[in-house]
């Protein structure tokens, strides 16, 4: 009985080993491919399968799956599945080892949303709909794999989906999990690496948990090829694949919630762009480059709905803009299309993601710029880029400090730093532009005129700010070294120095300046041959062909409720300038030039009826003088003007073309001094004109066109007086809308009028110039001046050469002052104390010049000085007084009529006499109070007797600079004398020496 159960064992383990060797090989062959076969038409073939009983282990080689059509689906050199004996112990499936080698496998995306493995999973799935249960899930089966390999593994990933398709592999393909279990609380390791198509490697390794679900590990994928991966990517229409390599890193956990969500985090993430390019279909060269973009630090937790980075830093590289002759800017090509489909419903929002990025940084970054929209195109290029932004985040009220430079080829810098806030939005930044140069700005001005721009440099500092109430500026700026030339040539048309404010404030409705300063101006004024002036010549005619008989478009009157931008410039201060003058349409060139231009023009605004105080002083040529003194509506002169130009001490000998143009003689010799006036209302001129001409001797004569034949030789005689001096008033009006309309011609028609009528006037002997002591003693200063004008300089240098040439005269010299000078002194400083408390920054003895009572800030100053030192009660009347005088004429502001009030109950009030009342009529208030100030100006005595000696000591210093015998001058203790008129006339004496 024994030997049969033995018998039947060794049979049984017999037959087991036969049927394992030699039936389980070709009938899982034969019924595996009869089964696909027939379930789903596809093909499968493989070598014979090898089967070993012993060790439980299944090997199939050379397997290969193919759709009906014969394309590849799946293909492998071998599996082996080694199962383990211990799976009958462990009441689980125990595997030794699974390993597959040479996996070659295709997926491809059809179009309708299918793959090409869609046929084979719909024709094994089950025909029938699965049951309802609310049976919970089933459990995991339980098994235990100690090796799970695959080695050599092939992808092919296609997409046919649109035309043309794209296709990519990834290969070689390795994967191994050791000791993977579904067992409760094991764990498994897995390392899977692989190497796509497109160049990348990735690296996979970490543990797994089965029972329960958790995946732990790092993973990195590097050498990401951009251009291979970009057929996987829908691009914008004119963008081009990008270039670049790409490359992540991380370390993550994966674990399901009880929730049924899943709990995903990844720490150190890290990801790493080299080499950047981006260009569109178009262009060359690449749009934009980066040498280096990476993010690290990174942390991510779906559970919590945050992500967070370190850092993100963007290094080297640069951006190649360019604006097209349409306006159509290149950069606008890499972004995707606008779409104009109707959004889709929006789904409710979960709980809001939280994120933050500690910071953000830009360096090394470079920007050429091309504006193609003038000829030839405008090009800018900046380098030493930097950016960087902190503690960007979800929090949009936070405040970010932003920091912003980079340094301009053609050379300047700028530099910005402050703070954002992006859910205002609002910003304060500290702005600072240093020595931008302007050259590169020459297209644009090349556009418009025929200029060319050639040096300038622009700074600026200050602070933007943008909040609610708009955008604003304020900070100092200043435009250096600017030289714009005439085309063609290097004749300069306009160049300064200096145009500076310290003091600029700009908003979208408002451009303050407080203090411009211009410095150096050098500019000209020509008239050529053809009579055209070279400033309306220098304007190019717009584009296109115009019609001939194209009327003159009508004027387009401003929107009545439409605000303008206002401009206000409180001071514009002119220093070391010169101008040049030039009319090349005479019988003879006529030239000059005047230099030493300074002054200020107070008051400017661009607000209706506001008249800038104009003050400006120039010496012509040598010895002669040049002033203008008046007001003017800078922005609208053609409405306004009333300015008085003086001329002094112009030698007559320059004005040979113009007597050879319109009288057909040359000049000699002469003097020449002018009292011109400009005053215009409306579009009318008028004006009153005053020419003296001094020791005018005519020359030979010109042949000219235009000559008149005059008696000048006759007029000259009858005109000079015993000095040789001759006196014309010229009155001179027109309107500026006559197509006729010339000032040159209206001047000239005045002289020949004037010349025609005093022929027969009385002649009286010429007398020289130092021929008495009467011209000598005209030497004079002007009001609170230490310093002799240029033609009184003059004059003591003729005196020293007299001297000299009479051996027996001597000269006594007092330093004088008069009342006019306490008068200028008085004016003078409470002129100062005006614009101090105006706000106007001034240097030491600096003359802030001319005051605009028509200023609200001047009135309101004026007004307070005035209660302060003559009382409330004195202001009072005067307005009361000015009232009755001037009905309507006088504005106050609320705080004014408040000031006025309370003086009336606090303080006595005097009541003006009709005298007084009549005499303000047709006065300006403020004027008055300014008059009424300045009497009230101390002026100590000891001030004076300064003055007087200075002037004294400066008179000696220029006759012994200008040689004269100086034993034969004294200077005396210094007078008070009586000055006639404006001036105040020095004081000396000629004797006959004691020898």
């Amino acid at each position: 009985m024994k030997n049969r159960a033995i018998i039947a064992v060794v049979a049984a383990i017999l037959c087991y080993l036969l049927f394992g060797w030699l039936a389980v090989p070709p009938l899982v062959q034969s019924q595996a491919e009869k089964f696909v076969a027939e379930k789903t038409g596809h093909r499968l073939t493989m070598d014979k399968p090898a089967f070993n009983p012993f060790n439980l282990s299944l090997r199939l080689a050379n397997l290969r799956l193919e759709e009906p059509d014969g394309k590849p689906l799946l293909a492998f050199k071998e599996l082996l599945v080694d199962v383990s004996v211990t799976s009958i112990f462990r009441h689980a499936y125990v595997f030794d080892a699974i390993r597959l080698d040479g996996l070659a496998t295709t997926v491809t995306e059809l179009p309708g949303e299918r793959l090409n493995w869609s046929a084979l999973i719909e024709s094994l799935g089950s025909k029938e709909p699965p049951a309802a249960s609310a049976a919970a899930p089933t459990e995991l089966p339980r098994f235990e794999i100690q090796t799970l390999a695959l080695t050599n593994g092939h992808l092919d990933v296609a997409d046919h989906r649109s035309s043309p398709g794209m296709a990519t592999s990834v290969e070689p393909l390795d994967i191994e999990l050791t000791e993977l279990s579904s067992l409760p609380n094991d764990k498994g390791q897995y390392e899977i690496s692989a190497r796509t198509g497109f160049g990348a490697k990735i690296q996979w390794q970490g543990e797994l948990t089965l029972n329960p679900l958790a995946v732990t590990g790092s993973l990195s994928v590097d050498d990401i090829a951009l251009a291979k991966l970009a057929p996987f990517i829908k691009l914008p229409p004119k963008m081009a694949p990008p270039e670049g390599m790409a490359a992540m890193s991380t370390h993550y956990r994966v674990a399901p919630l009880a929730d049924g969500h899943i709990d995903l985090t990844l720490d150190q993430l890290t990801v790493r762009l080299v080499g950047l390019k981006v260009r569109t279909t178009q262009d060359v060269e690449p749009v934009l480059a980066l040498d280096t973009i990476e993010a690290k630090d990174g942390h991510f937790d779906l559970r919590q709905r945050s992500i967070a980075v370190g850092a993100i830093t963007l290094a080297g590289g640069g951006a190649n803009l360019r604006r097209g002759t349409d306006g159509h800017l290149n950069v606008l090509d890499l972004l995707p299309p606008t779409s104009a489909e109707t959004p889709a419903t929006a789904h409710p929002a979960g709980p809001a993601w939280h994120y933050r990025v500690d910071r953000v940084g830009l360096a090394g970054f470079r920007a050429d710029l091309r504006d193609q929209t003038v000829s030839p195109a405008a090009e800018f290029a900046l380098h030493d880029i930097a950016v960087s932004i902190e503690g960007i985040s979800d929090n949009l009220g936070a405040s970010l400090p932003v920091h912003a430079s980079f340094h301009a080829s053609e050379g300047g810098s700028f530099e910005a730093e402050g703070k954002v806030v992006a859910a205002d939005p609002a910003a304060d930044i500290q702005i600072k532009l240093t020595d931008l140069a302007l050259k590169p700005a020459q297209p644009y001005l090349g556009a418009l005129t025929t200029l060319t721009l050639v040096d300038g440099r622009l700074s600026g500092e200050g602070r933007a700010t943008y909040d609610a109430k708009g955008a604003g500026y304020k900070g100092n700026m200043a435009v250096r070294d600017l030289r714009i030339n005439e085309a063609g040539g290097r004749n300069v048309f306009l160049a300064w120095k200096s145009l500076a404010s310290r003091n600029l404030e700009v908003t979208p409705a408002r451009l303050g300046i407080g203090d411009l300063a211009l410095d150096g101006l050098n500019t000209k004024l020509i008239i050529a041959k053809d009579k055209s002036v070279n400033v309306t010549k220098i304007m190019r005619k717009p584009a296109g062909p115009a019609a001939a008989d194209a009327r003159p478009a009508e004027p387009v009157a401003p929107a009545r409720n439409a605000p303008a931008y206002l401009v206000n410039i409180d001071r514009l201060r002119i220093a070391n300038s010169q101008m040049e003058f030039a009319d090349y349409s005479l019988a003879l060139p006529f030239g000059t030039r005047i230099h030493e231009l300074h002054g200020n023009i107070n008051g400017l605004s661009s607000r209706p009826g506001a008249h800038g105080q104009v003050e400006l002083d120039g010496q012509v040529d040598d010895y002669g003088l040049a002033r203008a003194v008046g007001q003017i509506d800078l922005f609208n002169a053609t409405d306004f003007t009333d300015l008085k130009v003086t001329f002094r001490n112009v030698e007559m000998t320059r004005l040979t073309p113009y007597s050879a143009t319109f009288a057909g003689r040359k000049i000699e010799s002469g003097k020449l001094s002018l009292d011109l006036e400009y005053k215009i209302n409306k579009r009318q001129l008028s004006g009153e004109n005053q020419i003296v001409m001094e020791q005018l001797t005519l020359g030979d004569r010109v042949e000219s066109p235009e000559a008149k034949d005059l008696p000048l030789d006759l007029a000259i005689a009858l005109l000079q007086d015993s000095d040789g001096r001759i006196e014309l008033g010229l009155p001179v009006s027109g309107s500026l809308d006559d197509p006729q309309f010339s000032y040159g011609q209206l001047v000239w028609k005045a002289i020949v009028n004037v010349l025609t009528k005093i022929v027969t006037a009385p002649f009286r002997a010429l007398g020289s110039l130092f021929g008495s002591g009467d011209k000598v003693a005209s030497v004079a200063f002007e009001p609170g001046q230490a310093q002799l004008t240029p033609p009184e300089r003059e004059k003591l240098e003729k005196l020293a050469g007299a001297l000299g040439k009479r051996p027996k005269l001597a000269l006594s010299l007092h330093g004088v002052y008069a009342d006019a000078d306490r008068v200028a002194l008085q004016d003078l400083q409470l002129r100062r104390t005006v614009a101090a408390k105006t706000g106007q920054h001034l240097d030491a003895d600096t003359d802030p010049g001319p005051l605009s009572t028509a200023e609200p800030k001047v009135q309101s100053v004026l007004e307070s000085l005035f209660s302060d030192r003559f009382g409330g009660g004195e202001l009072a009347t005067l307005k009361e007084g000015f009232r009755k005088a001037n009905p309507g004429q006088l504005v106050e502001s609320t705080a004014g009529k408040m000031m006025s009030r309370l003086s009336g109950v606090f303080r006595e009030k005097r009541t003006l006499d009709e005298s007084e009342v009549t005499q303000m009529q047709g006065a300006d208030f403020y004027a008055i109070l300014f008059q009424r100030l300045r009497d009230k100006e101390t002026i100590a005595n000891e001030r004076l007797q300064a003055l007087a000696k200075a002037r004294g000591e400066g008179a000696l210093g220029l006759l012994k600079t200008a040689n004269a015998p100086m034993e034969r001058v004294d200077l005396l203790e210094p007078e008070k004398v009586d000055a006639d008129g404006t001036d105040v006339p020095l004081k000396m004496d000629l004797k006959a020496t004691a020898k």
